[in-house]
């Protein structure tokens, strides 16, 4: 199982342009998961036990977090540790419980916040990104006077590269998830959007680039918390 493991975030990290925060994103999944399981236990015993290896996530999301810079997780991190602590000080299930049920919300947000910083990431570009990552975009800028044609020529091939790697990570994120007999993999797979023609020619090649690395991230993301639930499994 820990092979299984460490091979599908191994892949994952290579895979994104986001691997800064691909540590943190998996520690704040193993909060929740494991938030999630104190939350279920039926005695103090295993709940005190689950709600430690919570504590344990969270403390390390946040050293991660220092790598990836998310200014967002800083405070759901600090809570779900407080909570947790505060949960392990309890000596009666309802109140341990209580504090787990508020580090659980913790968890959830931070996910949510690193999604956000990380897709944030991709309408920051310097100068280098500019001329040498898209080299269509630099031509746009300095031929102020090509025609409308052109420009939709340049939109709908960037839609087609994009909408097919897409696919390709999609069909990668399948054949993972058959392997490992993984169906949370298999589930994020049904809400890719595409842009329609109308769409194309009224937005910038720069929002279409955001728009479709943002799927990127996000379907990565969401498939790599979607592995680690299921390892939890083999345990």
């Amino acid at each position: 199982m820990k092979f299984i493991l460490a091979f599908v975030l191994t892949f994952f990290a290579i895979a994104s342009g986001s691997a800064n925060c691909n540590n943190a994103y998996a520690s704040a999944g193993y909060s929740l998961s494991h938030a999630k399981n104190s939350m279920e236990a039926n005695n103090f015993e295993h709940q005190q036990y689950y709600a430690e290896r919570a504590l344990s996530a969270f403390e390390k999301a946040k050293t991660q977090n220092e790598n990836c810079g998310c200014q967002k997780a800083i405070n759901p991190i600090l809570d779900g540790i407080e909570n947790l602590e505060s949960a392990l000080n309890q000596e009666k299930w309802d109140m341990g419980r209580f504090y787990t049920k508020k580090a659980l919300e913790n968890a959830e947000q931070l996910l949510n916040n690193l999604d956000v910083c990380t897709m944030g990431d991709i309408y920051q570009e310097t100068p280098e990104e500019t001329s040498a990552e898209n080299p269509l975009k630099e031509i746009i800028a300095t031929d102020s006077k090509a025609d409308e044609l052109a420009d939709w020529e340049i939109k709908m091939n960037y839609k087609q590269q994009a909408e097919a790697e897409l696919a390709e990570l999609e069909r990668t994120i399948r054949e993972l998830g058959k392997l490992f007999h993984c169906e949370k993999a298999m589930q994020i797979l049904v809400s890719r959007k595409l842009k329609t023609e109308n769409e194309l020619r009224a937005e910038s090649l720069e929002s279409i680039r955001a728009f479709y690395m943002s799927q990127a991230v996000a379907m990565h993301n969401k498939a790599l918390f979607a592995m680690i639930e299921c390892s939890k499994k083999l345990e």
